[in-house]
């Protein structure tokens, strides 16, 4: 396994100083339950030995990696944090902006990590992730049948599908790596999503991933992957080739 990453490589241009009580606050919020007091301020200015403007700088940027609360007047102090997966997900989101990702490298991308979340969700199954699965189809039938077709309300059953399956997969890498790109693909105008303004389109991709859903909750695996597969080549087969640059 790679070595952890040290602060003196993230911030080249931080003092020694620096460095150090920025990688012993991480490490201790790091070892320390979340919401968890790391101690007062005075108490770190007397455990680190450095000033206060040096403790405070330190503490910004470890805060900025979402490990670390400041909580200022009485009973305040250090507080222990951790970073969401929404939170991680959107600022690699908009690094992909700004390298210009495409349309066409966001489907290749999803497919074969949608694949694999849905095979180790059909392995892995178990009562609370079937009951969210039954729930989540009884709830796409009810849209069906009202004629629920519009694009809006799709767009957010397929964020919700895809929560559902990383949570049933139990794999946090592949479920972070599929929600970057859903926070991703939430950038598309609507004008140019190949599934906004064709009803024709959602119902046919529901009904696909709803025979997905069925796979997973009857426990195959391999009929779970080939069905996941086949849901992302409809959407590739709509995207034909089409260049699309997402916003940066």
């Amino acid at each position: 396994m790679a070595r952890r990453t040290s602060a003196s490589q993230r911030h080249p241009e931080l003092s020694a100083t620096l460095r150090q009580v920025v990688e012993a606050l991480r490490d201790e919020s790091l070892r320390c339950a979340e919401g968890g007091l790391l101690g007062s301020e005075d108490e770190l200015l007397a455990r680190y030995k450095v000033s206060r403007p040096t403790l405070r700088q330190a503490a910004a940027l470890v805060a900025q990696e979402q490990l670390l609360q400041v909580r200022r007047g009485v009973g305040g102090g250090y507080i222990a944090r951790r970073p969401t997966s929404r939170a991680v997900a959107h600022m690699a989101a908009i690094f992909l902006r700004t390298r210009d990702a495409s349309l066409d490298e966001l489907t290749h991308a999803m497919a074969p990590i949608r694949a694999e979340l849905a095979r180790l969700a059909a392995t892995k199954l178990d009562d609370a992730s079937c009951e969210a699965f039954q729930d989540f189809l009884r709830r796409e039938a009810e849209a069906a049948n009202a004629g629920g077709a519009r694009f809006r309300a799709f767009a957010k059953s397929e964020r919700e599908f895809g929560q559902l399956l990383g949570a049933a997969s139990g794999n946090h890498v592949l479920t972070l790596f599929m929600e970057i790109l859903f926070d991703l693909a939430a950038n598309i105008p609507p004008e140019h999503d190949l599934l906004s303004g064709r009803p024709d389109r959602v119902a046919a991709y529901r009904e696909q991933r709803t025979r997905l859903v069925e796979a997973i909750m009857g426990g195959d695996p391999n009929l779970a992957e080939l069905l996941s597969n086949r849901t992302s080549e409809l959407y590739q087969q709509w995207q034909g080739d089409a260049p699309l640059r997402l916003p940066s």
